[in-house]
């Protein structure tokens, strides 16, 4: 599919470079050589349907890269759900606008909380951060001492993340804090972006 797409853009570009130096060539020249008669409005004629056609392959390219940004700004992620020692969902977290979120726990105790503000409680202690760079996150543990887990998909094995390196996440990864987990979910869970539990932080 991506040699197909690379394949038609090469083949605007060189379509959109040919009418530009034909474009020039009839108004510089071409036009400028003809006395007033036919030959000259049909050279006026040919003039403006090539700045049309140059037009509308300009436009083309404006709307892929508009789409381009447009998707590398999208989170690939609905939501997130922050679940218990014991299994139950404590907080759905709506990702859709958003660009970072902060995994936090309690100093005193074993709670453990998603949220967009990086700076800290008093009370809270910082596991790690994540961020939305071109379309994908990327999940850093924190320098200081608590750990932090990752869980690929199809894997059983529990990742101990090194500190203040990025990891992409991928769909159906599980992040690990302390006895919680969170789960990315890339399902959309409502047409207007929240769904019943959920917290757009």
């Amino acid at each position: 599919m991506k040699i197909n797409q690379t394949a038609g853009r090469c083949i605007l570009v060189c379509l959109f470079v040919f009418l530009l130096v034909q474009i020039y060539y009839v108004s510089c020249y071409l036009i400028p050589a003809k006395p007033q008669g036919p030959d000259k409005e049909l050279a006026v004629l040919y003039l403006v349907q090539s700045v049309f056609a140059a037009a509308c392959i300009g436009a083309v390219f404006l709307v892929q890269v508009w789409e381009q940004m447009r998707r590398d700004a999208a989170s690939p992620f609905a939501s997130l759900l922050l679940v218990n020692g014991d299994g139950k969902v404590k907080k759905e977290v709506l990702l859709e606008g958003r660009r970072s979120f902060a995994i936090t726990g309690k100093k005193q105790g074993r709670e453990v909380f998603v949220e967009t503000s990086q700076i800290l409680e008093p009370d809270r202690y910082l596991y790690g951060v994540c961020n939305l760079v071109h379309g994908r996150w990327y999940l850093e543990a924190a320098a200081s001492g608590r750990p932090l887990g990752l869980k690929r998909e199809c894997e059983n094995v529990i990742y101990r993340l090194k500190k203040e390196m990025p990891y992409p996440l991928l769909e159906s990864d599980v992040i690990y804090a302390d006895t919680y987990k969170i789960v990315m979910m890339k399902n959309v869970t409502g047409s207007g972006g929240k769904s019943n539990g959920s917290d757009p932080l």
